[in-house]
């Protein structure tokens, strides 16, 4: 073998294995969770079990990608290169497909999921393309009416359908690229029990399309968006909804959301959200459940938890949850639990004026019989609320028919 030839091998070695050895050495930066908005995978724990199930493997497989040395730079390197194609245009629209968090009904705080979904991006506003499923549809209506015929005829169940922002984008061309969520909603409605309520969310929200009621980079509606959306819950409840102005109103800059940690594109990032929160005045006590079942005691509402979580969102409620329980001051007798996706996260605090006690469920990482929930905990009112994925995609109706054949 050439002199030369072996000098390359082994410069070529001693690369590798030095590049691998500071990728073990190195310490591990949050620069990542940053930048992205979202956990970094912490070192796996090696058992013989999960060693031979193959779960270790893949756990430390994302481990290392995620702690990869110079990780962050390289991310954003990768950005950068994306804004260097053709001529940069402000007013261009793209189509992007990646994973979406929390839209598709995925167990995605427990297993990491991530379902592939068509970002439409314009200016500095990210959309998620909407596309119609009868089939997804008629499996939610199903698994509703399957819950309304299983609990006591006084227990009240309400349905409210979420739409999100691309349903209300202003630009014709645009639209085309996303089908009608307000049809879908009519479809799911006609195939619901006469004996659920129907809220119109979607009215509520159109009404006030204008307005700040949407995240340009996150895909999540904004408090006044829930708040819009709970206005007409009270009113197919026939109550009066409080004033806004009875609420402390305070503001968070700087969130990046979803959108932006799964594209990193720059229109986005130079263009973030504020996140506006209302304080609940309703003496309440707040606590969470893990899915090992144990408890922790939160406030419903809270600014601190912008800064420990990845995501700003996690103001409300501290972020997804298995369930929880608010108990307040009311003693109406009036309890309600919110079947729900990430949506009703900025939507529970809301309720808290007119019940005893607020509970919500999330069947994505619930693990109980939601049947025996309701039972058990003498619930008056029930409300599913999710967004419009469920009329594209049947994650969360089959979550719920799992959790109401699940026994104790």
């Amino acid at each position: 073998m050439k002199l030369q030839v072996k000098l390359n091998l082994i410069l070529f070695l001693v690369f590798i294995f030095g590049f691998a050895a500071v990728n073990l050495l190195k310490p591990h930066s949050k620069e990542a969770s940053k930048l992205e908005q979202r956990d970094i995978a912490t070192q796996p724990e090696f058992t013989t079990d999960r060693f031979f199930d193959g779960e270790y493997t893949r756990d430390f497989d994302n481990y290392f990608s995620d702690n990869f040395a110079y990780r962050t730079s390289l991310v954003q390197v990768g950005a950068s290169m994306k804004e260097l194609k053709g001529i940069p245009d402000e007013d261009r629209v793209s189509i992007v497909s990646a994973g979406v968090d929390n839209m598709d009904g995925n167990k995605e705080s427990a297993t990491s999921e991530v379902s592939k979904s068509n970002y439409i991006i314009m200016k500095d506003r990210a959309y998620t393309a909407f596309k119609f499923s009868s089939q997804a549809s008629d499996t939610y209506a199903g698994a509703l009416n399957r819950f309304r015929d299983s609990v006591d005829p006084k227990v009240n169940v309400y349905s409210l359908l979420a739409p999100t922002s691309v349903e209300f984008a202003e630009d014709e061309n645009m639209k085309k690229l996303s089908e009608s969520q307000k049809d879908a909603f009519s479809y799911v409605n006609s195939k619901l029990s006469p004996s659920i309520n129907k809220v119109d969310a979607y009215a509520g929200l159109s009404e006030h399309k204008d307005e700040y009621v949407y995240f340009r980079t996150d895909h999540h509606w904004t408090a006044l968006g829930a708040y819009y959306s709970y206005a007409k819950l009270m009113e197919t409840m026939g109550e009066t909804p409080v004033p806004l102005s009875k609420y402390k109103k305070s503001e968070i800059e700087g969130f990046l959301g979803t959108a932006y940690k799964q594209l990193l594109d720059n229109r986005l990032k130079t263009h973030p959200d504020l996140i506006t929160y209302y304080t609940p005045f309703t003496k309440s006590a707040y606590t969470m459940y893990s899915t090992k079942g144990k408890g922790s005691v939160k406030k419903v509402v809270d600014p601190n938890y912008a800064k420990i979580s990845s995501t700003f969102y996690a103001v409300f409620l501290g972020g997804d949850y298995p369930w929880g329980e608010i108990d307040t001051d009311n003693k109406n007798g009036k309890r309600i639990v919110v079947v729900k996706d990430s949506y009703a996260n900025a939507f529970v605090p809301f309720l808290l004026p007119h019940f005893e006690k607020v509970y919500y469920l999330d069947p994505r990482s619930y693990s109980g019989n939601i049947l025996d929930f309701v039972k058990e905990q003498k619930i008056t009112d029930v409300l599913f609320l999710n967004n419009s994925t469920v009329a594209r995609n049947s994650g969360i109706a089959d979550y719920l028919n799992k959790l109401m054949d699940v026994s104790k």
